[in-house]
């Protein structure tokens, strides 16, 4: 019986460890605190090609209508605006802030990482 009672708790204790490590760690905002049409307006700064250096991934914002997307060699996804300032691809949980001075860079975030992502420059 003290066998029986020894497994039943480490089938318990194994249980609630996977089921914690499988927990979600991304905050996920609602889509009714979004707005789907963006002021592009507001957000033309964004458009175009920028480059996250950690990663020597370049992705592309384009707008196409009263709708942005953001743009990679793998996907093209809805951008949704969050705020007066923030756009977000609600499928992986990216944020793409503008920032104030700088036209030229994006602030990034992405599960608890931040970084500004520079506007790639084509030369002729």
């Amino acid at each position: 019986m003290k066998n029986v009672f020894q497994l039943v708790m480490l089938v318990l204790v194994l249980a609630q460890s996977i089921g914690f490590s499988q927990e979600a760690t991304t905050v996920k905002i609602p889509l009714q605190d979004t707005k789907t049409i963006i002021d592009t307006e507001k957000f033309k700064d964004a458009v175009g090609s920028f480059l996250l250096e950690e990663a020597n991934f370049e992705l592309k914002i384009v707008q196409e209508g009263n709708k942005m997307f953001i743009v990679t060699e793998f996907s093209k996804d809805v951008l949704v605006q969050k705020n007066e300032t923030t756009l977000r691809e609600p499928t992986r949980g990216v944020d793409l802030e503008l920032v104030d001075d700088n036209v030229n860079a994006l602030k990034y975030s992405q599960n608890g990482y931040e970084t500004l992502i520079k506007r790639v420059v084509i030369k002729n």
